[in-house]
């Protein structure tokens, strides 16, 4: 009788101790990070279907100026480990940056930013889908693009990209003059910068 009672003791031990293991590696962050291409082509349109959609509504996407780029034009991604109680930011080559408030994001996570084509004004999010707890701010150095010193900023249309791959003018406001535009959302999506055709 002791000897299977001590036999369930052990068997029940062993199996809470796998138990709880397997939780641990399931809130523990992941250690693989994606790459450029997973994290580019897994939940967005191809590039080509966003330009069209764009011209469609009559806008055209912006360019990064020269001065920002080598003369390739390949994708380019930032990304950043973040906790929930933690604020934070992070920036993807001086272009567009995301910032967040401690309590703003649902769990931890590798925040990323993915310019799929580097040479125009496009950004995608990730984890996408992630809604978060309140806003997060999405700035864009509007001094990266490529544009005259005359030009007329209202002539600028910040996109939002549903994932149907149908566009919609977002709100936003200026920050430090005209050198940052910002954009709050509390979801992940891609985002476009663009300008109507006919400015």
């Amino acid at each position: 009788m002791k000897k299977r009672t001590y036999t369930l003791k052990l068997a029940t031990l062993l199996v809470v101790l796998v138990f709880a293991v397997s939780c641990s590696d399931l809130s523990s962050p992941t250690a693989s990070n994606p790459t450029i291409e997973n994290a580019g082509n897994n939940f967005y349109a191809p590039i080509e279907e966003t330009i069209a959609a764009i011209e469609n509504q009559g806008l055209r996407a912006l360019n990064y100026a020269v001065t920002s780029l080598d003369d390739n034009c390949d994708s380019m991604l930032a990304e950043r480990f973040a906790r929930p109680h933690q604020g934070g930011s992070l920036n993807l080559q001086g272009i567009v940056r995301l910032e967040w408030l401690p309590g703003t994001l649902p769990n931890e996570m590798v925040l990323q930013i993915v310019s799929p084509a580097r040479c125009i004004g496009v950004a995608d999010f990730y984890p996408h889908p992630t809604h978060f707890n309140g806003y997060l701010n999405i700035v864009w150095d509007i001094r990266a693009l490529n544009l005259p010193s005359d030009y007329n900023y209202d002539n600028l249309v910040p996109l939002y990209v549903h994932d149907d791959g149908t566009v919609e003018e977002v709100q936003y406001q200026w920050r430090g003059g005209r050198n940052e535009l910002v954009v709050q959302t509390n979801h992940f999506s891609r985002y476009v910068i663009t300008q109507r055709v006919d400015s």
